[in-house]
This record gives structure tokens, C-alpha cells and sequence, in this order.
């Protein structure tokens, strides 16, 4: 028998990432992913005591695709190209 040091354990949250890590995954603001988890469209866990939140990958890939949809608007901090 193995001691629990030794003992083998399945990753708990593997395929789970931080909102800003999702965020980056699928070219989106944190802001928007945080927005997501506030009104339920995708599952949302704190991890301890330290605010870090974390969201299923596959989960926020399937709702970007399926039910989100980009304003075609340049992002904040560009400047409109003028001609």
C-alpha cells in the first residue's frame, strides 16, 4: 500500500484554466469571460482564498462559437486609421 505522499492522484482540474488564460485562448477580454460566469452561461470555481477563478477551456471554447458573437470595433487603446 502507498502512503499518501506517494500515492498517485488524478488532476482535479485538469482541462480548467484562469478567466485571463481563457481570455487568451479565445482573443477575448477577461472582462467578457468574467461576464459569461456572472450571468451562468459557463461554470465558474474559486480556487482558495486568493481570488483566482477558474473556467472549464472546452466549455468557454463551446459558447464563444456557438453563442457569442465581435462587433467588428477597434480595440480601445487603437486609434481610428484615417485616410
Amino acid at each position: 500500500m502507498q502512503s499518501a505522499m506517494t500515492q498517485i492522484f488524478e488532476n482535479p482540474v485538469d482541462g480548467w484554466v484562469t478567466m485571463k488564460e481563457a481570455g487568451r485562448i479565445i482573443d477575448r477580454d477577461t472582462s467578457t469571460i468574467r461576464y459569461w460566469t456572472e450571468n451562468g452561461k459557463i461554470a465558474c470555481f474559486n480556487v482558495g482564498t486568493s481570488n483566482i477563478r477558474i473556467v472549464n477551456v472546452e466549455q468557454v471554447k463551446e459558447y464563444s462559437s456557438k453563442y457569442s458573437y465581435r462587433l467588428d470595433r477597434p480595440k480601445r487603446n487603437q486609434k481610428k486609421k484615417t485616410e
